[in-house]
């Protein structure tokens, strides 16, 4: 197929990207473009930096605490790797609202870690911070290992002969071999955090809101659209700059794993055990904090939480709504994402990389608001709803599959012509079968997402179409104990949900690179 025909496949989801995309967001260019009063104003630059800052300081953490984990990991084998490589996606695919009930429930006001501790953390951004590590320490840890596994074992025990100690070697030879995927992960977490809207809308307060919850209160709140439109426009460039220096740092693929590796014994054994512990509880201790709390009421163990979950009416159908938004999403994602992502390996054009990473990087609460200026008629319709859920489910099916299709050894293909397969059967014969995990693994990803998804959901649905995000979100706005251990009741439900789907649709090689 010539680079033409990748083109032609690609075509359908390029037309749904500019419907869904670049259409609205182009709307939004011309509502707020010109008013660059916005950009003078001090607060709204005190806004813009501290999304920086918090964006910053998080990439910074992620990277220290990340990258010699990730070293580590690389260089030596133990018991329970390979599960400890796989659950650390588990962050990255938990509902917003999951990580800042947990967080709360460790750190908030009468936090269990608050009240022996006597340390509050509600009113200071390190609350925030934490969660954003809780959801991109992982994504830093996996793109780094990915960077470090590529480095060959033999320059490693060259340096060593050398005379080089192994905190030398890995600094003086594995780093800068490395170094491309630890910057693409840097610049990963950064807009990750940046772009976050859950997290700082119920974490940081009025103090410490970031430019996504000034767009969301801008627009939803107080319908100042042109005020919005034109943070939107200084957000959208700061993330296509960063989005090309990810694509440029990003093109090795993943790393391949390392056989024969030496078991951690001695300093890097406790090394590892340090980091790792550290890893697990950013990481998973608001997890179980959530499921606690969920189960525990103030006189001890009950059930009384979950008997108010499942006895309102509501739920069945705040459960069904989630279930049939999430599937419609995944099967658009699934057919438009498999074909972008065979279209651009067989075009290898950069333009089609960075056009496949923009819907990550824009975010929902930004695209929310260009619907709603680009079609007025169609904002609150159900097709819109599930369209912008396919867009957000999109590039993570498109970004699991093409560096499994990239590695495919092309003489495999053009072996299966010269038996007298058509272009076809040769896809259908050989590259689905041998790229069939990494497709498992982006629907898994995708569709774990969606389950939980809230920015766009918050700005488009109607009551009728609430969905579990909605109703922890509604739940945590009301006061009481009662409502607090039922949202984290749900809360319990959404992390289930996005577990069991990962469970069962990832093939173990799915990730976002």
């Amino acid at each position: 197929m010539t680079r033409l025909g990748g083109w032609l496949l690609a075509l359908p989801a390029l037309v749904f990207t500019a419907l869904l995309l670049a259409l609205p967001l182009g709307r939004t260019l011309l509502e707020g473009g010109v008013n660059f009063a916005v950009w003078r104003d001090p607060y709204f630059l005190g806004r813009l930096g501290w999304t920086v800052a918090q964006a910053a300081g998080t990439a910074g953490l992620a990277l220290a605490l990340g990258a010699p984990f990730a070293y580590l990991l690389s260089r030596h084998d133990f018991t329970g790797k390979g599960l400890l490589l796989r659950l650390l996606l588990l962050p990255f695919v938990t509902p917003t609202l999951v990580a800042v009930l947990g967080l709360s429930a460790l750190l908030g006001p009468q936090g269990w870690l608050t009240r022996p501790l006597g340390l509050d953390l509600s009113e200071t951004p390190a609350l925030l911070i934490l969660g954003n590590l809780f959801f991109n320490l992982p994504v830093m840890t996996r793109l780094a290992y990915g960077g470090f596994s590529r480095v060959s074992p033999g320059l490693i025990g060259a340096a060593r002969t050398l005379g080089a100690t192994p905190w030398r070697a890995a600094l003086g030879v594995a780093l800068p071999l490395a170094l491309p995927g630890l910057a693409a992960g840097v610049i990963l977490v950064f807009l990750y955090s940046a772009l976050s809207f859950g997290l700082p809308l119920a974490l940081g307060g009025e103090r410490y809101a970031t430019l996504e919850v000034e767009i969301y209160t801008l627009t939803a709140l107080q319908l100042r659209f042109p005020e919005a439109s034109a943070l939107i426009v200084g957000q959208l460039a700061l993330t296509l700059a960063a989005t090309w220096a990810y694509t440029l740092l990003s093109r090795g693929g993943s790393g391949v794993p390392t056989t024969g590796l030496p078991r951690a014994r001695g300093g890097a054994l406790a090394a590892l055990w340090g980091l790792g512990a550290v890893t697990v509880l950013i990481c998973f201790a608001p997890l179980l904090a959530v499921v606690a709390r969920g189960l525990l009421g103030s006189g001890g163990p009950t059930l009384a939480y979950w008997q108010g979950v499942l006895a309102n009416e509501d739920t069945p159908l705040l459960l069904g709504n989630t279930l049939r938004f999430a599937l419609a999403a995944l099967l658009g994602a699934t057919v438009l994402g498999g074909l972008y992502a065979l279209g651009a390996w067989r075009a290898r054009s950069r333009v089609l990389d960075v056009v496949s990473l923009l819907p990550l990087m824009v975010s929902p609460v930004s695209l929310a608001v260009g619907y709603l200026l680009a079609y007025p008629q169609l904002s609150a319709t159900l097709p819109m709803l599930i369209a912008a859920y396919t867009l957000l489910a999109l590039p993570l099916v498109v970004r699991s599959l093409l560096p499994a299709l990239r590695a495919l050894p092309p003489r495999l293909l053009e072996a299966a012509r010269t038996l007298g397969a058509t272009g076809g059967a040769a896809h259908r014969t050989v590259t689905l079968p041998l790229t069939l995990p990494a497709l498992r693994g982006g629907a898994a990803l995708a569709l774990a997402t969606v389950l939980g998804e809230f920015g766009a959901t918050l700005v488009l649905t109607r009551p009728e179409w609430a969905t579990l995000s909605v109703g922890l979100y509604e739940r945590l706005g009301r006061p009481g104990e009662r409502n607090l251990g039922e949202a984290c009741a749900l809360a319990t439900v959404l992390l289930l949900l996005s577990a069991l789907a990962f469970t069962v649709l990832d093939g173990g090689e799915g990730e976002v690179t």
